[in-house]
């Protein structure tokens, strides 16, 4: 009986009211005061977190020298994916989620990698990457997003928004765990994901295969489904030596996670790969700045698990990002 320990003398019930209203109280008040930090543009209020201020000393000259030390520190145009050229025959890949277990390549896994770095024609001009946060859920801004060169999304996110979220896309990421949810591994039928994969047309597909080795087998698989089914779509491995070198990178300008989000990874690689960027759907609240509740997917109400990412502390980099014009981060209606 869920409800008893209410109902009884285990909680006073003045103690039940106030837990209750912090509850509620607090979503409020941080939705209000990151408001309040976009509104005053002129006279950045002080805020009292390490992670914050380590960003703030970072960003405050993030201009082109600053990002071509990122360049120099992970280069995605070169390491974002494994590639003959950056993996060569008989070199060892090491797990970057797990860095005492190391792969050697095979001439079999060679031959499934790309030769070359597709992101070498960078820099994009205009660049989304659009987060899947239900702030664009009524938000209109499926053409404003569909007007950018380059579109990058996450973890096979719902199409079933057009109008809110737009249809092109340029790179979508794919959590192995979502191979083994909603695909099972791709041990059996692979018709469903390959049908998946084409909803989003002519796309590269990043797979973090080389992470964690119980991800890899599936990973290949996934490969396999798209090249046999004669896809247009091509799938790449993220390079496990770029999210090491990209999570050393931040870890030591103050940003201590146990593991950057796909969307922190790639708002990074845009960083080197796109002139322009804007996000949208980057808003880790259960509120809309407006006051009404949101759901945290715009497709869906799962959270995250907070033991592995840390949104609010990703956001609060977003941010100072946005304030010294490194990018534009968009929330609310277009």
């Amino acid at each position: 009986m869920p409800n008893n320990i209410i109902q009884k003398e285990y909680v006073r019930q003045g103690l039940l009211k106030m837990h209750k209203l912090w509850l509620t109280l607090l979503p409020v008040a941080a939705v209000s005061l990151v408001y309040m930090y976009f509104l005053v543009l002129n006279d950045r209020p002080d805020i009292e977190v390490p992670e914050a201020e380590a960003c703030q000393r970072l960003l405050s000259n993030l201009t082109q020298p600053q990002k071509a030390e990122l360049g120099r520190c992970c280069n995605a145009s070169a390491w974002l994916a494994v590639t003959q050229d950056n993996t060569p025959l008989g070199s060892e890949i090491v797990y970057d989620a797990y860095p005492s277990k190391r792969l050697k390549v095979s001439s079999g896994l060679l031959e499934i990698l790309p030769e070359k770095s597709p992101f070498q024609e960078s820099p994009y001009k205009t660049c989304a990457v659009v987060g899947n946060g239900g702030i664009l859920r009524n938000s209109s801004c499926g053409s404003k997003i569909d007007g950018h060169e380059f579109v990058i999304r996450f973890n096979l996110p719902s199409v079933d928004f057009p109008e809110d979220v737009g249809k092109k896309s340029s790179i979508v990421t794919v959590n192995p765990s979502i191979l083994h949810k909603r695909f099972h591994g791709l041990n059996g039928r692979r018709l469903p994901f390959v049908k998946a994969a084409a909803s989003y047309g002519k796309t590269w597909f990043l797979i973090p295969a080389f992470s964690y080795p119980s991800n890899s087998e599936a990973s290949y698989r996934a490969l396999y489904a798209l090249q046999d089914s004669a896809s247009q779509s091509h799938i790449f491995f993220f390079h496990p030596q770029y999210l090491s070198s990209l999570s050393k990178y931040w870890h030591d300008h103050g940003f201590h996670t146990p593991r950057l989000s796909s969307g922190f990874m790639l708002v990074n690689a845009a960083l080197e790969l796109c002139q322009h960027i804007t996000l949208y759907g980057f808003w880790p609240f259960s509120l809309h700045p407006d006051g009404h509740s949101l759901p945290h997917h715009y497709y869906d109400n799962v959270l995250p698990n907070s033991r592995i990412h840390i949104m609010p502390k990703e956001f609060t980099y977003y941010v100072d990002m946005h304030f010294h014009g490194v990018l534009q981060l968009h929330l609310g209606r277009c």
